[in-house]
């Protein structure tokens, strides 16, 4: 398209995303494609260039991708790998040397993956890739050597530590995805991560400024293990309107397999666009049913909106039905992401075997989103019958 555009105009403006929208905290190892993109820019008649990037505190070295887009902004043909050994010289001083060998074990280990970078990413996307637990191992061996070679001096070291922050955040998104971890180290990694945010001022984990305060609290509400037990849980799917295609692989066992989804769609979360859903867990035998609640995801950013509503139903023999519960769901303009539980609960507990859950879309987005008149999303993860 870019080579469309150049052969009838010699004055294109781009505006280039490098960036991850949804986890600014996040490892985003572009830095080997920079100088190729602005040549490519540059060839093909853009005069004026916008480079969208990782800028806010915290995010994946904002401050070495800005160094080193200014400079190949002035000139294209500069050496990058010589632009990023000047830059961590002299900001990171003595760690310099650690931190090169983690940016290109990072970038080696992106690219040997196949695994894309793309501005909805997530950590937990690259868990078998460039942040598989070996690779993450000697990444961190490499920072507590980096943290080591600064220590005496302040400013290094709060540079050290910041850079340090995006592997931190991908242990922690990555930790609530698998089942059979220490939940103690979980909680200290957790707090570890808390306070280093709060001690150098990081504040925002993604484009819509969920704070980093929120994301631990959350963290320790909806992915470290509980005392409630899912008696739906491993729960066999039989689909009466089943999610979108692309999100069929992993949606019978997502729905119950306690694992609750993060900020980032591309992962757990199970997608409708524009349709009802309407499915039923099979238990595997009778129980006793009092509550049963399902969590939805509320992005509003990816065209993720609240249903119209969900109602549960009751079944002992999966013929017969009683209806449970229904839930309606106010609209909500907020740009934040949340997770959003719909719950209903009885005054006396019921015997079933079989729970069905229907949802109504919205079907298209409304007037006031930007998506008007496209379909709307809505994501589900766990449905928790108590």
């Amino acid at each position: 398209m870019l080579e469309g555009w150049a052969k009838i105009s010699n004055n294109i403006f781009v505006w280039d995303y490098g960036i991850n929208f949804d986890n600014v905290v996040a490892p985003f190892p572009n830095f080997h494609i920079l100088k190729k993109n602005i040549q490519l820019f540059k060839r093909n008649h853009a005069t004026m260039l916008f480079e969208q990037v990782n800028g806010s505190l915290g995010t994946d070295f904002s401050e070495m991708r800005a160094y080193i887009i200014g400079k190949l902004m002035w000139n294209p043909e500069l050496d990058a790998d010589s632009l990023m050994k000047t830059f961590m010289k002299g900001y990171y001083g003595p760690a310099a040397t650690y931190l090169y060998r983690y940016q290109q074990m990072l970038t080696g280990a992106l690219l040997s993956s196949g695994t894309p970078l793309w501005i909805y990413d997530s950590p937990i996307s690259h868990k078998k890739g460039m942040l598989n637990a070996n690779l993450r191992k000697a990444y961190n061996e490499l920072f507590d050597e980096a943290e080591k070679a600064v220590a005496a001096d302040s400013a290094r070291l709060a540079h050290v530590r910041i850079a340090r922050l995006p592997l931190r955040y991908s242990e922690l998104e990555i930790a609530r995805t698998e089942n059979g971890n220490s939940k103690a180290c979980i909680e200290e990694a957790l707090e570890t991560f808390r306070n280093i945010c709060a001690k150098y001022g990081v504040t925002t984990l993604n484009e819509r400024n969920n704070n980093v305060e929120d994301y631990c609290r959350l963290y320790r509400e909806r992915f470290l293990p509980t005392e409630t037990k899912n008696k739906a849980a491993g729960a066999k799917v039989i689909w009466n309107l089943p999610p979108d295609e692309k999100y069929r692989p992993i949606a019978d066992k997502a729905l119950t397999d306690g694992l609750y989804g993060g900020t980032t769609f591309v992962e757990s979360w199970v997608g409708w666009k524009g349709r009802d859903a309407d499915f039923t867990l099979d238990m595997g035998e009778v129980k006793t049913v009092q509550k049963v609640s399902t969590d939805f995801l509320h992005q509003l950013g990816a065209w993720i909106l609240m249903p119209k509503s969900v109602a549960y139903y009751a079944s002992d023999d999966g013929k017969a039905y009683t209806l449970i519960g229904n839930y309606e769901f106010a609209e909500d303009r907020d740009i934040s992401v949340k997770f959003v539980p719909a719950t209903v609960s009885l005054d006396k507990p019921i015997k079933a075997r079989y729970i069905r859950v229907a949802v109504k879309t919205i079907g298209l987005c409304p007037p006031w989103h930007y998506g008007v008149g496209y379909p709307a999303w809505f994501f589900i993860d766990e449905v928790v019958v108590e």
